[in-house]
């Protein structure tokens, strides 16, 4: 048994503790561990992810320095960001405030803000005399990335650094430990000192390449050192002979694991999920091998972040069959429910089936989601005799910017759908029977399209324009249940910006979710 080669260990090598306890110490940190890492070279022919910023030493062969800070996997031309978006505001104060924003319950604020997680833009002012110079404001979009559960993502962008410090290769652990893909990960692993984690993560790459005499070795070195808490013992002890066949699941929260002690336990059983699972862990939870309930839970809430295509999640929904004793609002029984309906000619059957649907989903949070899976068939609806049929249909599209022209010479009785068209159309009249919101929404396109806020040249090009996004988005954060006033001063902080287009995203959204509210219930 492997509990019994590791009881010999300990006893071979306890004379050997005290000579590893240098090699093993927290103090002693490899030269690459402790660069700055603020720059990378790129050769000639090699796409950039960000700005070229000096060109200092710069050979016939290589394209010069890059600050890294800013790198992204989505050109910035391919936003509707402007081009100053960080570069003049603090790296530390762009920092704190992604370490501070709030869970954001919108679909449109979630688009926005992973959108700002991946965009590849000139990067922020470094702060002379701090510590973490140069990479701060990168590692908080990884951090950030990480919790969202966008691994992929996060690994991408990890992937750019050949030689991480500490700071990041802690989050490629982080990473490969929450994916599963620990491989390159590994092959870094024997460079670095073993600071807090590395050291469980060492061991678990030894075991992977069947070197249990080495894990053996290194558990009992950590062990004697005091490396490890009580329960990171006991996880590592089982992971290396599960035999043991400890059972944790009753006391240890998935919130209190580390990725790395995540992975000790899921690797080796079914960790039962808790109701609230992190989002972090909802990736390794909605993978093959998970019970289906389990897979769809997690697939849904990293579908309300848009870390998984909508797609997944409906198929999840269509392969996962349900039974009749289940809940009548199952999303399961909906979803087959919907598909059939839209096969059926009766508008009737659509419009039942499409109101139950909206009635579920917005329970979920998970509208967008909906109008983007059935785009084609709400599209096909804007010949339906039935206005409420058509009256959905338009409030859904409007979630996914699906509305198609067919819709634009429809009318309403809600002044709701009136302005969703009015928006989309680009015609800004105020009128009577306009909610609040709208009127709102209309003025600040108008006031765009007539320049009435100052433009001052100077000014502008020093506005710490992603700073004001973000804490827009801040301000916009609760949707519904925002304040009157801090959803006018975001709107109107947006349109100070020029970021009139994500304006009119963010309303659309609210006034199309007040419109299903009032059809479907």
């Amino acid at each position: 048994m492997i509990n019994q080669k590791i009881r010999a260990f300990l006893l071979v090598f306890v004379a050997l503790v005290i000579i590893f306890s240098q090699g093993y110490s927290d103090d002693i940190k490899p030269q690459n561990a402790l660069k700055e890492n603020t720059e990378i070279e790129m050769k000639s022919l090699v796409s950039t992810p960000a700005n070229m910023l000096g060109k200092n030493n710069i050979e016939e062969t290589f394209l010069g320095k890059i600050n890294f800070n800013g790198i992204g996997l989505i050109s910035i031309e391919r936003t509707k960001f402007p081009e100053d978006l960080w570069s003049n505001s603090s790296e530390v104060a762009l920092s704190e405030k992604l370490k501070n924003m709030p869970r954001l319950s919108l679909a449109s604020t979630n688009r926005i803000f992973k959108r700002l997680l991946l965009v590849d833009a000139s990067p922020p002012l470094n702060s002379i005399g701090i510590k973490n110079m140069g990479y701060s404001f990168l590692l908080s979009r990884i951090d950030q990335l990480i919790n969202l559960g966008a691994l992929d993502e996060a690994e991408e962008l990890l992937n750019y650094i050949k030689e991480p410090s500490i700071e990041f290769m802690q989050r490629k652990i982080e990473v490969a430990s929450l994916n599963g893909r620990l491989s390159k990960t590994c092959d870094l692993a024997n460079k670095y000192p073993n600071f807090r984690g590395m050291l469980q993560f060492k061991i678990i790459c030894l075991v992977r390449n069947n070197d249990w005499q080495a894990a053996a070795l290194a558990f009992a070195v950590g062990s004697s050192l005091k490396q490890f808490n009580q329960k990171e013992e006991q996880l590592l002890l089982n992971f290396l002979d599960p035999d043991i066949g400890l059972n944790y699941n009753n006391r240890v929260a998935i919130s209190d694991l580390s990725p790395t002690n995540f992975y000790l336990m899921h690797g080796n059983k079914e960790l039962i999920p808790p109701e609230d699972i992190p989002n972090k862990y909802a990736y390794a939870f909605s993978r093959s091998g998970m019970s289906p309930k389990v897979r769809i839970k997690s697939a849904e809430q990293l579908a309300s972040k848009y870390v998984v295509n909508p797609n997944t999640l409906f198929n999840l929904y269509r392969s996962s069959p349900y039974e009749a004793k289940e809940k009548t609002d199952n999303a399961k029984k909906t979803v087959i429910e919907l598909d059939q309906s839209f096969k059926n000619d009766s508008e009737q059957k659509k419009l039942a089936a499409l109101r139950e649907a909206t009635r579920v989903f917005q329970k979920k949070s998970l509208l967008a989601q909906l109008s983007s899976e059935y785009k084609n068939e709400l599209k096909t609806l804007h010949h339906s005799d039935d206005q409420r049929l058509n009256d959905l249909a338009i409030a859904l599209l409007s979630l996914t910017d699906g509305l198609s022209n067919e819709f634009f010479n429809s009318g309403s009785t809600i002044p709701s759908i009136n302005c969703l068209i009015d928006i989309k159309k680009k015609i800004f009249i105020s009128y009577e029977a306009d909610t609040e919101l709208c009127k709102l929404v209309k003025k600040l396109n108008i006031e765009i399209i007539k320049k009435s806020f100052p433009k001052n040249r100077d000014y502008d090009d020093q506005m710490e324009k992603g700073l004001i996004l973000l804490e827009s988005l801040n301000l916009l954060g609760d949707g519904f249940s925002a304040e009157r006033e801090d959803l006018k001063l975001g709107l109107s902080m947006l349109t100070k910006i020029g970021l009139i287009d994500l304006v009119n995203e963010i309303s659309i959204e609210l006034i199309a979710l007040n419109a299903l509210k009032k059809m479907a219930f």
